[in-house]
């Protein structure tokens, strides 16, 4: 049973390779398989892949991965199976600074726009930890603490939208539901992704032992508030990366960490790596329908992680996740 488990890796492994094919293939332009690989006869071809349709899969892959880890850690972390990356408001620093630029309409670079994002992030991060810690880092008063601030960036972004010019709404709306027409690089992603997934996955015995209880977690040895601080801290940096890469993308981090705990329990040196695959999966193959599907308009891939989300949810609710 333990080794038919972890064929799930390399099986959807395998499913992920032919849905990045299939992203650089479709889109408004079709572009055959045999070009992906190098012998198109027409240059700008090879154009498309490398500048736009490459970049974009692996940033889906990357920011997909992310929210998934985020999910399961953020879970793990308040003990509740219906948290998801963006409970605890650090999405809502990101998505305010970076709906601020769009509508004063200053032009930046993109890795200077994700920076911002990222760095507004952090800063929600330390005003949630110094605000939820007065009496050590309890989770009920950290779940609290970032559903308030989750509220007052909601505030604050329906201000922006509300005083924006009606040129910049549609973007910004845009981006608010998830929108990785952005990317241009695919090399700082990979970056991200693989250092993120090792760094979350060097944790995975702690976070066997934290799944049994807090209280058998320390009887094992486990420094609960040093695994609790370093949960919230991975998560938020994972989802701050993600917001700043793609703007919000729902259920994806809710979803996920279900799904792969349906596939191989609750041991998590397998739900850390399949978490990652079947995000970058379910991610990938949602903005390969939001650029196809009424091509060459292109839609918010929130739209169809939401259509996968919502049922997939149901589903989920009644199995008694």
């Amino acid at each position: 049973m333990r080794l038919f488990k972890y064929n799930y890796i390399p099986l959807l492994l395998i499913i992920l390779i032919i849905a990045i094919l299939l992203s650089l293939s479709l889109g408004s332009q079709y572009i055959p398989i045999s070009a992906i690989w190098g012998n198109a006869q027409l240059p700008q071809l090879q154009d498309i892949i490398l500048s736009i349709r490459l970049p974009r899969a692996i940033n889906a892959i990357s920011v997909g991965a992310l929210l998934s880890i985020a999910g399961l850690m953020i879970q793990n972390l308040v003990k509740n199976p219906l948290a998801d990356p963006y409970i605890l408001g650090i999405s809502g620093a990101s998505a305010s600074i970076q709906l601020a630029i769009i509508a004063s309409g200053i032009f930046l670079p993109f890795w200077l726009f994700m920076l911002a994002g990222f760095i507004a992030s952090i800063f929600s991060l330390l005003f949630l930890i110094k605000i939820s810690s007065n009496k050590g880092l309890n989770t009920n008063s950290l779940l609290l603490s970032g559903v308030v601030i989750a509220f007052a960036y909601g505030a604050i972004i329906s201000l922006i939208l509300t005083l924006s010019p009606m040129s910049a709404t549609k973007g910004m709306l845009f981006w608010l539901m998830g929108d990785l027409s952005y990317s241009q690089s695919f090399v700082l992603p990979i970056i991200v992704l693989l250092v993120g997934t090792a760094w979350a996955y060097k944790y995975h015995p702690e976070l066997d032992l934290l799944a049994r209880g807090e209280f058998f977690a320390q009887k094992c040895g486990v420094n609960v508030k040093k695994i609790n601080l370093i949960l919230l801290v991975t998560a938020s940096i994972f989802t701050a990366i993600a917001v700043s890469m793609a703007g919000t993308i729902g259920f994806v981090g809710l979803v996920v960490p279900h799904i792969a705990r349906l596939l191989v329990g609750n041991s998590h040196a397998l739900l850390i790596p399949l978490s990652a695959i079947i995000g970058a999966l379910v991610l990938l193959i949602a903005d390969t329908f939001a650029r196809t599907i009424v091509a060459p308009i292109q839609l918010p891939v929130g739209i169809f992680t939401a259509f996968f989300g919502v049922p997939v949810f149901l589903i989920l609710l009644r199995k008694k996740i």
